[in-house]
C-alpha cells in the first residue's frame, strides 16, 4: 500500500506557477512517504500472515509463546498461527483444522481406530523449525488423556556425494593429594 506522494498535484493549478508553495510542498514529500511507509508497517504487523519481526514479537508477547533461539520468521508465524486459532469445543473435526493450518501445503495423513484401542497416529511432513514441537503441543492440548497419540514426521531430501565422519574420546583425570 506505499504510495507515491505528490503534494504539488493537490494545489489548484494557479498555484502551481508560483515556486514558494511548489518547492515548500516538494520538500514535504519525503516526510510523507515516511508516515505512509509507517501506517504500512502498521496495517502489516495487524494481521499474523503479514506480520514482520516486530509484529509477530507482540503476537508471541500476547499469547504467552517463547520463540526458539534458531526460529525463522515463518515457523514463528505458525507457532502463533495454531495458538491464536484454538478453540473450543475439542473435537476430530478442531484436530484436523489445526493440524492443516499447522502442515500448510505440505500433507499429513491421520489415522484412528477408536473400536479396538485408543491410538490415534499423526504422519507428517513438516519441514520448518519448531512445527513438530508444535504439533506435539496441539495433541497435548486437545488430545483426552485416554487416548494415545503417536506422530511421524517425514521428511524427503536428496542427498548425493560423499559422507566422512570421525569420532575420537579423550579422558583426563587430576589426582591432588594433600595433607
Amino acid at each position: 500500500m506505499i504510495r507515491e506522494v505528490d503534494l504539488v498535484s493537490y494545489l489548484p493549478p494557479f498555484m502551481q506557477e508560483y515556486k514558494e508553495p511548489v518547492a515548500a510542498l516538494e520538500a514535504e514529500s519525503p516526510e510523507f512517504c515516511v508516515i505512509w511507509k509507517a501506517v504500512d508497517k502498521v496495517l502489516r504487523n495487524r494481521f499474523i500472515s503479514t506480520a514482520d519481526e516486530y509484529g509477530i514479537s507482540r503476537f508471541e508477547k500476547l499469547l504467552g509463546v517463547y520463540p526458539q533461539s534458531d526460529d525463522t520468521l515463518e515457523s514463528r508465524r505458525s507457532r502463533v498461527q495454531s495458538k491464536w486459532f484454538s478453540k473450543l469445543p475439542y473435537t476430530l473435526q478442531t484436530l484436523t483444522q489445526k493440524i492443516i493450518v499447522l502442515c500448510g501445503s505440505s500433507d499429513f495423513e491421520l489415522t484412528y481406530n477408536f473400536d479396538t484401542g485408543y491410538v490415534m497416529v499423526v504422519e507428517t511432513g513438516l519441514e520448518l523449525c519448531g512445527q513438530v514441537e508444535e504439533l506435539e503441543s496441539i495433541l497435548d492440548e486437545l488430545l483426552p488423556c485416554n487416548i494415545v497419540a503417536s506422530t511421524k514426521n517425514r521428511i524427503s531430501s536428496l542427498a548425493s556425494g560423499s559422507f566422512n565422519m570421525y569420532g575420537g574420546i579423550a579422558f583426563a583425570e587430576d589426582i591432588y593429594i594433600t595433607s
